[in-house]
């Protein structure tokens, strides 16, 4: 049985907030909103608290998503979250966004990819196996063009899940005519199942968001860190500017 958690996943412009405990979610919020996630995140908290009618002091332990998804939402999150654990002195514990997506589709006996929008034009990919139960992570999350995803892919046919498909779903018939293809909202994370993840060792800063065979929950040992799939934007233009400087 699971302890009384809260759960956060700040990784995209969807927040999503849940209380979870006994295999279900007391709780569970999903908000679509075009303010930044620092401006709603402990409403929402606090919200989810009340309607279960539930104080802070009565959570067991917090989790969060560390990635892949949006640096500025990833940093709230992990940001909040992580004052509070300090605050309640409670253990937190990071998940990786993909992972828990792919727990929706366990029932999918077979291989199939997890798929979310990572802007300009591509998609952050996780693949998975699963024996009709348990889900392994095959490929570790990754960043590419949909278009290129096919030769990377090792079935024609495979499902194909997540918010990317939404959003590149023309590119994906085009490079992959025969996958199957299931968005929004069957693909929305559900907050309940991490009550289904195992506990993997403990991390560090250093090990924080690192992909496993085995998918669960990380405890984190250290300072978070978010799963870097790619540098956030800040570094691509400081990079860009500097090159820019030494050819000047």
């Amino acid at each position: 049985m699971m302890p009384l958690t809260l759960v956060v996943d700040s990784s995209t412009e969807n927040l999503f907030v849940a209380l979870v405990g006994s295999g279900a979610a007391l709780v569970e919020l999903r908000l679509a909103v075009s303010q930044p996630h620092s401006k709603t995140l402990m409403e929402a908290i606090e919200w989810a608290l009340r309607q279960a009618s539930l104080e802070a002091s009565e959570l067991e332990q917090l989790a969060v998503c560390c990635g892949p998804g949006s640096f500025s939402g990833l940093r709230i999150g992990m940001a909040t979250m992580q004052g509070l654990s300090q605050a309640l002195d409670l253990p937190l514990y990071t998940f990786i966004g993909h992972d828990l997506i792919a727990c929706k589709f366990a029932s999918q006996a077979g291989v199939f990819a997890v798929l979310t929008d990572a802007r300009r034009q591509q998609v952050y990919w996780s693949s998975y196996v699963s024996d009709g139960q348990k889900v392994r992570c095959l490929t570790s999350c990754r960043v590419d063009d949909p278009e290129a995803l096919a030769p990377l892919l090792s079935e024609n046919d495979i499902l194909l899940v997540g918010s990317g498909v939404d959003v590149y779903r023309s590119k994906l018939v085009e490079a992959l005519p025969d996958a199957k293809l299931i968005g929004a909202p069957q693909a929305f994370p559900d907050l309940a199942l991490l009550s289904q993840m195992l506990l993997l060792p403990e991390i560090g800063a250093t090990d924080a968001g690192q992909q496993q065979d085995q998918i669960g929950l990380s405890k984190v040992a250290e300072r978070l860190e978010l799963l870097y799939v790619r540098p956030s934007d800040a570094e691509l233009n400081r990079a860009k500017k500097l090159k820019e400087h030494a050819d000047g």
